[in-house]
């Protein structure tokens, strides 16, 4: 722990501000900083830019070494613009629901933007607020968020795969974004480990 905030302080001091300017656009990395070992690596890390993304309410995290390292994530793709065509979000409010008070404890779920040239923090914040929604809806520079979307093999505006990983065992598995969100839960819940293991959920009436 002592090490990894070591890590983020030094490249914190030294990457210049984050500028958040009327687009809401963030200043790329320069390439020294993409390009210098990490001081944090886990199963994909090696799939991501040493990049820094904002969220709907205007805070900034390094996307891997904060949002995804050692941690159980949920992560879907859309944009404002792609949710009037392929709908996701009001599902991830169901899966949300079953998640209950675990969200922002033990899971942690991340919508991501396949169109970071329009989808800015306050368009984000608009979106996620007419849902419910309660987790972390992220943008950033263009070109970052386009090579993180590339390691999630994502290429386009729309996308109907949803990722379920535990960044601490190293299990991933994904799921149809808009396939019955129980199914969406109960991955969650078979990368579990301890108590919140749960290799099967049963409860067809909760959703």
């Amino acid at each position: 722990m002592k090490n990894r905030r070591a890590f983020l302080t030094t490249l914190a001091s030294a990457l210049p501000a984050v500028a958040v300017a009327g687009n809401s656009k963030s200043e790329p990395l320069k390439a020294g900083f993409k390009n210098c070992p990490r001081g944090i690596t886990g199963p994909i890390s090696h799939r991501f830019p040493q990049a820094v993304v904002i969220d709907q309410h205007k805070k900034k995290s390094w996307f891997y070494e904060e949002l995804i390292h050692n941690k159980l994530v949920l992560v879907n793709f859309t944009s404002v613009r792609g949710e009037k065509h392929f709908p996701i979000i009001s599902n991830m409010v169901k899966v949300q629901k079953m998640i209950g008070d675990r969200l922002g404890k033990d899971v942690f779920m991340y919508t991501i933007s396949t169109d970071p040239y329009h989808d800015t923090p306050d368009n984000l914040k608009e979106l996620a607020d007419s849902h419910g929604a309660r987790w972390q809806f992220l943008t950033g520079n263009p070109d970052d968020i386009r090579e993180i979307l590339m390691g999630w093999g994502i290429r386009g505006r729309i996308n109907g795969l949803a990722w379920v990983g535990n960044e601490k065992t190293g299990r991933w598995m994904s799921k149809a974004s808009r396939q019955h969100a129980l199914y969406i839960a109960e991955a969650v819940a078979r990368l579990s480990t301890g108590k919140e293991f749960k290799p099967f959920l049963v409860d067809m009436h909760s959703v």
